[in-house]
């Protein structure tokens, strides 16, 4: 070949590589081209109105055996050169390896074997992708087989190039399928970390890929990947989800909740993160910043299912009206919505509609045959029940639910109400006693126990109850004014109006009722002026305060407050109106009022379920 072809040679395999470095698909470093390292080339003759340099002899030219004896790879070389600008198929990147791999093993300078081993890790890891391309279309032992493959190539890369970031992300995303090794995602994943300084995306990525790799016990070591990966990139919605899940899991729900609501600020569109954060909310009893978050997400995109949580969650705040609103919207979009169709139901049972709830009940159950043994649906046909007067088959319901959840205290007290309802008292007492064995602070158990105990004249064990009930209230930072005026009352009631001696206690029975009062009165107070009458009313309350007075002595004040307590109660057509004018005739004749009740026990045997006979 002529000096002129050589030049030409090397001129167009120096502008291939060129094209290659822009490309990306190979990196060298700053210098001389390893491709003419070896050889100088010699300038062309000056022209004759170029400036006449001094004479310097330049360097003979290296005769082309010397080169081979320097470069005996070089050949080689230079041909995987050229392949690799139109690899593309599988088999051409193979061909372009083995080519390199072939040149350093006859021997390169140490700057083309730089060049060399940097070119061939970038093939291996193209070759990797490439398999990783037929995994995708792969199943069971074909695709552990290409998996394999593709990890020899990728080790390989890495051996070439360690600074290949790619290759070590791809080591541990192989490593994270079934059969992989954990520790090989741990050490790939660090290298990727250092490698990613300078890219903050990418780096979180990698901190997240590797907080994968640890062992639940290792929660300390996640939990530090996870800060990093949000600090890195506090867009990196993933790791918040994923921080969030962690620390619920370790109790730090203000924390979860607060990851939580970042994610809903950048994609409020996510339904599943805003059930989350709306259940831990409501289990932190933080119902209004729940419906905030959730209206906020469904004012980005409307959802039946949504629509549903905040209607549950209107109830909760006892806003029946917007409730039903939501569970009307949830049903327009999704006809087939019977558990919207079940909280309808109850929301119109609470407002004695029992058509409107049957015929809900009868559309959920119908769209859904199975539905008849969801608790939601058996517990509406509980209160269906209730509404009509049916009170064994309401019991017979709610017994079908406390067998199926029997450490639910809440459902046990309900069927011990339904109990009292259907003058059954004794059972009563048996179903709270249940509660209380277990939770010995509840004290609402302990006050309907004693209710119960009163209505069987069991005075000395009410007062009891009531003791207690009052006892475990006052240490509680969280009774309502309405719950402890109750049990101020039921106490100060006894005390006054037991026909057994020992049990009365005129002066207790004055400080506690006077309580009582102020409590009720702060209860109506704070509900306002839509509160419900009836659940408000305190004329029971003024009564038990006249009771208290005539059994102190003071027969003026009895009749003040019952005086008062007969008006109210005729304001607000309270249903024992009757009693409290009884209680007034009798302060005004100078008589102390007496009472004991002895409930006749129910005895009618309550028919199972599995015994009706369907007709």
């Amino acid at each position: 070949m002529s000096r002129h072809a050589d030049t030409v040679l090397k001129s167009t395999l120096l502008g291939r590589v060129t094209c290659l470095i822009a490309a990306g698909l190979v990196s060298v470093s700053i210098g001389a081209s390893p491709l003419v390292a070896q050889e100088t080339i010699v300038d062309e003759p000056a022209t004759d109105n170029a400036t006449e340099a001094p004479a310097e002899k330049a360097p003979p030219p290296i005769a082309s055996g010397e080169k081979t004896k320097m470069d005996p790879g070089q050949a080689d070389l230079d041909e995987a050169v050229i392949a690799r600008i139109d690899a593309k198929s599988r088999k051409q990147i193979e061909s372009v390896a083995t080519l390199l791999e072939s040149a350093l093993a006859k021997g390169l300078s140490e700057e083309n074997t730089a060049f060399a081993k940097k070119m061939l890790g970038s093939v291996l890891l193209q070759r990797s992708q490439s398999i990783a391309g037929e995994m995708m279309r792969s199943r069971g032992r074909a695709a552990a087989k290409l998996r394999d493959e593709a990890l020899i190539s990728l080790e390989d890369a890495v051996k070439n190039d360690d600074t290949l970031i790619e290759a070590y992300l791809l080591i541990a995303r192989f490593n994270m399928l079934p059969g992989g090794n954990r520790d090989e995602v741990l050490k790939a994943a660090t290298k990727a970390i250092g490698l990613l300084e300078d890219r903050p995306t990418e780096q979180s990525a990698a901190y997240l890929l590797r907080a994968s790799t640890y062992d639940d016990d290792q929660n300390d070591l996640r939990m530090e990947d996870l800060n990093a990966a949000i600090k890195t990139n506090a867009d990196n919605l993933e790791a918040l989800q994923l921080r969030a899940a962690l620390r619920l899991s370790e109790q730090d729900v203000d924390g979860a909740i607060e990851d939580l609501e970042k994610v809903l600020a950048k994609d409020p569109t996510n339904q599943q993160v805003a059930q989350t954060a709306v259940q831990q909310l409501v289990e932190k009893n933080r119902v209004e910043e729940a419906l905030d978050l959730i209206t906020k997400t469904l004012e980005a995109k409307p959802n039946e299912g949504l629509l549903r949580m905040r209607g549950i969650l209107y109830r909760m705040k006892g806003k029946d009206a917007e409730a039903e609103a939501d569970f009307n919207k949830a049903l327009a979009m999704q006809p087939r919505d019977p558990m919207s169709l079940l909280q309808r139901a109850e929301i119109a049972l609470s407002r004695k509609d029992i058509k409107s709830a049957k015929a809900d009940l009868k559309t959920a159950t119908k769209m859904a045959p199975g539905l008849e043994q969801v608790d939601q649906a058996i517990y509406v046909r509980c209160l269906i029940a209730i509404e009509e007067g049916r009170m064994a088959d309401a019991i017979r319901d709610m017994k079908i639910l406390v067998s199926k959840d029997p450490a639910n205290s809440m459902r046990q007290m309900q069927l011990a109400n339904l109990y009292m309802a259907d003058e059954r008292t004794r059972k009563a007492i048996e179903t709270f006693t249940l509660v209380i064995d277990r939770e010995p602070n509840n004290a609402a158990a302990l006050r309907l126990r004693g209710d119960a105990l009163l209505a069987i004249g069991d005075h000395k064990e009410a007062i009891a109850d009531f003791e207690r009930a009052l006892k475990i209230n006052e240490k509680s930072g969280d009774v309502t004014d309405r719950e402890l005026s109750g049990v101020l009352n039921n106490l100060a009631w006894v005390l006054a109006t037991s026909p057994n001696d020992d049990a009365r206690n005129g002066k207790r029975a004055v400080e506690l009722a006077e309580r009582a009062v102020e409590r009720a009165k702060q209860a109506k107070e704070d509900a306002g002026p839509d509160a419900d009458i009836k659940i408000y009313s305190y004329a029971h309350v003024l009564s038990t305060l006249a009771a208290a007075y005539a059994e102190a002595g003071d027969m003026e004040k009895a009749i003040e407050w019952s005086t008062k307590s007969v008006e109210m109660g005729e304001e607000e057509d309270h249903e024992q109106v009757e009693q409290l004018r009884k209680e007034l005739e009798s302060y005004q004749a100078g008589k102390p009022w007496r009472e004991k009740q002895e409930t006749e026990e129910n005895d009618v045997p309550i028919i199972s379920a599995d015994d009706l006979i369907d007709t």
